[in-house]
C-alpha cells in the first residue's frame, strides 16, 4: 500500500530493515559523475545513511562520488546500486539530523516553478 505525505511525494509501506528512516524528496542537486564531471539529478529519498538518485545515467557500484545538496559543502558517498534510471548512494559520513530536516523541507522544483517575483505582487 502507498500513501502521499504533505507534498503528495509516495511513501513506501512494508518491512524495512534499514538503520535509518528515509523520507520522500523531490529536490534537484549535483552527483559528480566522473572525475571531472558534475550531473544535475533528482534526491528522491533521503536518510542520515544515504540516499536515492534518479539519474538518467549508470554510475558504477562502489565507486566513491561527491553530491552537492543545496546550501550544503560537497558530501563523500559510495555507490551502493545504480541502473540507467537510479542509484542508491551511501554517505562516508553520517549527516546530521538538521541537515536531512533543511533537506525534507525544501520545496520541490515544481512548487518553485510557481513562485511569481516579489514585484509582481503590486
Amino acid at each position: 500500500m502507498m500513501r502521499g505525505d504533505r507534498r503528495g511525494l509516495k511513501i513506501t509501506q512494508g518491512v524495512d530493515r534499514r538503520e535509518a528512516m528515509r523520507w520522500p524528496v523531490s529536490v534537484l542537486i549535483a552527483v559528480k559523475e566522473s572525475r571531472f564531471c558534475f550531473q544535475d539529478v533528482r534526491l528522491v529519498e533521503i536518510s542520515r545513511l544515504g540516499c536515492r538518485i534518479e539519474t538518467g545515467f549508470l554510475l558504477a557500484p562502489g565507486m566513491e562520488t561527491v553530491v552537492r545538496l543545496p546550501g550544503f559543502k560537497p558530501l563523500a558517498a559510495r555507490v551502493v546500486w545504480s541502473n540507467r534510471d537510479a542509484a542508491g548512494l551511501q554517505f562516508l559520513e553520517q549527516l546530521h539530523p538538521g541537515v536531512v530536516n533543511h533537506i525534507i523541507n525544501l520545496p520541490t522544483p515544481e512548487q518553485q516553478a510557481e513562485w511569481r517575483p516579489l514585484s509582481a505582487l503590486r
